[in-house]
């Protein structure tokens, strides 16, 4: 299944990360300037064409800023610090569950950091950011490098993408659901008027995933990394951000003292260990009972999410010989298997080892929902 992505407003955007995707929380860490404001504006246009669109107003300043037609302001300037925590997190919610699919536009990480501290702020972030992706928001956030790299980090661990412009670049620190070599990836950002431009840099791109994942395989700060490389660590942060490159020589210190290949200093191809894949998980965008979760044959094991609607039943798309794991979630499923029809309840599995499951059938009146895994 294709999952529905949307646009960015940026065309040179959409092309880097194949547009948005339901629930994606997108965290530009950049100071507010023309690149950004050119950002905003255009999220904001795009937004306003797909649906409802809420911005989020943290300082007063930012009240006065002219924005699209079309956009509600939520402002969080008032009430009292020591309720605005909770008052902000249940508005934004309750906007939520009355308009799945929002678009947010939220410029205030930093502000809230200002008054509340970093404990109260990663809480807010931190809360507020799966209840989007849960309700399928599409979100906005700015924060600047002043929060420091502890929060942006903790900010890292839970959002789905984060992008840094810096200078004339912009860096992928995390895309989820994106190929390969879009993580980490380091491009060359332009702005001429109301028009941005990437270029990749694909040698800085390569060096600064390198580099990044060979000191975390190693557990070592920057500036044990500098010293075994012989350069500073103002050096080494700049080539693990793209902002700089090193040289061969570093390169061949950096391989001798720490007993690593030059592949793996300049490795293309992150290794994470895992594959996320988000999906759409209404029937309509589905077009029917079946939602492909895991669907690649050279890992050995694929996984789909079947849905069926009151008393409706379905063959099992697939002819396979393997071995089969059925897993309920939600209703009464019965499950047509070699020459039986055992019947599934929540939280009930089977495990079909030689016999093939041919297909199923909901029981009741209420929709049913399972688990169905493949290993090939």
């Amino acid at each position: 299944m294709t999952t529905t992505r949307v646009e960015t407003g940026l065309p040179p955007l959409d092309e880097l990360l194949g547009g948005l995707l339901a629930g994606d929380n997108v965290v530009w860490v950049t100071d507010r300037d023309e690149r950004y404001e050119v950002i905003e504006q255009a999220f904001l246009t795009s937004s306003i064409r797909r649906g409802p669109t809420l911005q989020v107003v943290c300082a007063r300043a930012e009240l006065e800023r002219p924005r699209p037609a079309g956009v509600d302001v939520l402002d969080a300037t008032v009430g009292s610090d020591f309720d605005r925590y909770a008052r902000l997190c249940d508005e934004i919610e309750r906007r939520m569950a009355v308009t799945p699919r929002l678009n947010i536009l939220f410029d205030g990480l930093d502000e809230l950091d200002r008054r509340w501290g970093h404990t109260e702020t990663t809480r807010f972030f931190t809360r507020m950011c799966p209840s989007m992706l849960q309700t399928g928001a599409i979100t906005y956030w700015r924060a600047t490098r002043r929060l420091g790299p502890g929060f942006l980090e903790r900010v890292r661990q839970v959002t789905q993408c984060l992008l840094e412009v810096r200078g004339e670049q912009l860096q992928v620190h995390k895309a989820e659901s994106r190929p390969a070599n879009v993580q980490g990836s380091v491009h060359q950002f332009r702005l001429a008027g109301d028009t941005v431009h990437l270029a990749t840099s694909a040698t800085g791109g390569r060096l600064a995933r390198g580099l990044v994942a060979v000191r975390r395989d190693l557990g070592i700060t920057q500036a044990q990394f500098a010293e075994a490389a012989g350069v500073t660590a103002s050096a080494v942060s700049q080539a693990e951000n793209g902002t700089r490159g090193l040289s061969l020589d570093t390169l061949l210190t950096l391989r001798d003292r720490l007993g690593v290949s030059l592949d793996r200093l300049v490795d293309a191809r992150p290794r994470p260990g895992y594959q996320l894949a988000r999906h759409d998980r209404s029937r309509a965008a589905s077009g029917g009972t079946l939602v492909a979760l895991a669907d690649d044959t050279g890992s050995g094991l694929r996984a789909f999410l079947v849905m069926l609607g009151a008393g409706e039943d379905d063959r099992a798309p697939l002819d396979h010989r393997g071995v089969e794991l059925v897993a309920v979630v939600r209703g009464l499923v019965q499950i047509d298997v070699g020459d039986d029809t055992p019947v599934l309840r929540a939280g009930d599995s089977l495990l079909a080892t030689t016999a093939p499951i041919a297909g199923w059938r909901n029981l009741r009146p209420e929709p049913a929902v399972f688990y169905w895994v493949l290993r090939d």
